[in-house]
């Protein structure tokens, strides 16, 4: 089918139910609509169950168990374990950023001269690792850092033979050092890890600057547990990471334990109220660990509500299910009924529209075999007079054969159009198989199609996505699509226009784009585009079959087709496939 040339500004029509196909499809949709609703109705039940009775069962039991316990020593257990898993995850967390850092020695093409695109790809390697990461330097064994990447590159050839932590570094047996918090250039607090290494008989550091907010996340993530904070200090007491709620960085904390002092839990005051307190010290850098929680929190006795939230909780339960289970069953048997309706209302409107369709399509028929059929009856008159010797024509054989010829092309031209109908309305088994859709693009295309673009000056445009999924479909249905939509492209274009071809997933479906920059479409053009027999072709060379049938093959393989047209602007034919599968119906080429 030719494309109309008449413009329509920013018109849209979505083509992908069609109306023919409802009956067929409306019982097992119903019963997808039924089993959906089973199964979001057992959904429901099971979440609800999960959020009420589970956390109801595990606090009761749990209140039991401190019931039955010593409360005291179990809070200060507790908080100390809490203490002890956050020190162990916070180690984890440095270990991780100074291997980090210690593998920049061991990357492919290292060198101890590096230039700036080295320091740039080692900051790159280290960001991608962890973005705390804020600059990276190498130092050599002078001193002096030779190579820099980061906000201030005027650091590069800076001298730190005398600062104090890359003293330590260099004479300690330890290979790495991680400094307390300060603010340094950035005037924003930061800590640096360095990292030495022998080389040639010589020791390289790298340093590496590192912001503390997934530090800071780490304690955000234990302040939600019984009003428990943890915060870490230095040895001097002074906050290296606090959350802001509770305290600044770099100012002094209210409890500072000793230096190197054993884990413990204390009591303390804290603006006058009593305080857990646990510590524990940091085994990869020299910081402490504190946990600061409530003693009244901690302590609360219990048993008092045991036998009260047992009793409230089991009637609580009862009712909340009972409850749900009648609201739920109530609004899914209204839901159910809703739908059904909804559905008989949708198969009676589509069966008056294939009524509708069946008419146009007679009418179609009879017009489009009446032209070939005068032809022939024009022709047999001719022959008819020419053999006829009163009339004197000319009725040699190669005149009678010239006539024969135009009654054969009428005839090839009536058995076209029956072909092309039988294709449309009949039934057939596709041949399923996975296909490439970029492939398949491309043998439309390749030869004497892309030779017919040149020829004619029209530019094409393929944009493939090379990671789209293979799908079941019957690859020779598929070309007649991708043909009918480019021999309509081709139809609408002019010398200089494009043709684009693209490829893409999206949300569950691979889309194939056919745009042009042609003339576009009315909005009265864009609403009859998929009816048989609708075409601007002149006489003979366009049936108005190709876009119904490309329809009615996309729909059979679970998709649907979109148009969009802005007129002088163009037109974009836009297939959606399902990318998990094949779903639809077995049509073959066509069922209307």
């Amino acid at each position: 089918m030719s494309r109309p040339e008449a413009k329509h500004s920013g018109s849209n029509q979505r083509v992908g139910n069609n109306p023919a196909t409802a009956d067929s499809t409306s019982a097992p949709h119903q019963e997808s609509v039924r089993f959906y609703h089973r199964r979001l109705k057992q959904g429901i039940l099971l979440c609800l169950l999960i959020t009420y009775l589970i956390p109801i069962v595990a606090i009761t039991a749990y209140f039991n168990y401190k019931f039955n316990s010593n409360m005291r020593e179990s809070s200060k257990l507790q908080l100390t374990a809490v203490a002890e898993s956050q020190r162990n995850t916070i180690d984890l967390f440095m270990q991780k950023r100074i291997v980090n850092v210690f593998n920049l020695f061991h990357m492919k093409g290292f060198s101890l001269e590096p230039s700036r695109d080295d320091m740039h790809a080692y900051l790159e390697n280290l960001i991608r690792s962890d973005d705390a990461f804020v600059d990276v330097g190498l130092i050599n064994p002078e001193g002096i850092q030779a190579g820099y990447a980061g906000p201030y590159p005027h650091l590069r050839g800076k001298d730190y033979s005398e600062e104090k932590w890359y003293t330590d570094l260099v004479r300690q047996p330890e290979s790495y050092i991680v400094t307390d918090l300060y603010l340094g250039l950035r005037k924003h607090p930061h800590f640096t890890i360095g990292v030495k290494q022998l080389m040639d008989g010589d020791y390289y550091v790298i340093r590496t600057s590192v912001y503390p907010d997934k530090l800071e996340d780490f304690l955000r993530a234990i302040n939600h547990s019984k009003q428990a904070r943890g915060f870490l200090v230095n040895r001097e007491g002074i906050y290296q990471v606090v959350v802001p709620e509770f305290g600044t960085l770099l100012e002094p904390a209210p409890y500072a334990p000793e230096a190197g002092s054993q884990a413990d839990v204390g009591v303390i005051k804290v603006n006058g109220n009593s305080m857990l307190a646990a510590h524990t010290w940091l085994k990869e850098v020299p910081w402490c660990l504190v946990m600061l929680q409530p003693e009244a929190v901690a302590f609360e006795e219990m048993y008092v509500i045991r036998n009260t939230m047992i009793i409230g909780a089991a009637i609580l339960v009862l009712v909340i299910m009972v409850f749900i289970w009648i609201v739920v069953n109530r609004l899914f048997s209204r839901a159910q009924a809703v739908e059904e309706e909804k559905v008989e209302l949708k198969s009676q409107l589509y069966h008056a529209h294939k009524l509708v369709s069946v008419g146009q399509l007679a009418g179609g028929v009879a017009h489009e075999i009446n032209n070939p059929l005068a032809i022939i009856e024009s022709e047999a008159g001719i022959i008819r007079d020419m053999l006829d010797p009163e009339l004197g024509l000319e009725a040699s054989p190669d005149a009678i054969v010239k006539e024969l010829d135009e009654i054969d092309k009428a005839v090839n031209r009536a058995k076209g159009i029956t072909q092309k109908i039988l294709s449309f309305v009949r039934k057939t088994d596709p041949k399923l198989v996975e296909s490439d859709i970029n492939q398949l693009l491309e043998e439309v295309v390749s030869g004497v199609k892309e030779q017919e673009f040149k020829v004619s000056d029209i530019r094409l445009v393929k944009e493939f996505d090379p990671a789209l999924p293979k799908l079941q479909l019957d690859p020779d249905l598929m070309r007649q699509v991708f043909l009918n939509l480019l021999n309509n492209a081709s139809d609408a274009v002019d010398k200089g226009d494009t043709i684009t071809l693209k490829t893409e997933t999206e949300k569950g479906f691979v889309k194939i784009i056919v745009a042009d920059t042609g003339k576009g479409l009315s909005a009265d053009q864009l609403e009859k585009i998929f009816m048989p027999f609708f075409t601007t072709k002149k006489v003979g060379k366009g049936t108005g079959l190709g876009l119904p049938i490309s329809l009615n093959i996309v729909e059979g393989f679970g998709g649907r087709i979109t148009v969009e047209s802005t007129p002088g602007t163009g037109t974009a034919f836009t297939i959606f496939l399902p990318a998990a599968g094949r779903g639809g119906t077995s049509r073959g080429e066509g069922e209307n």
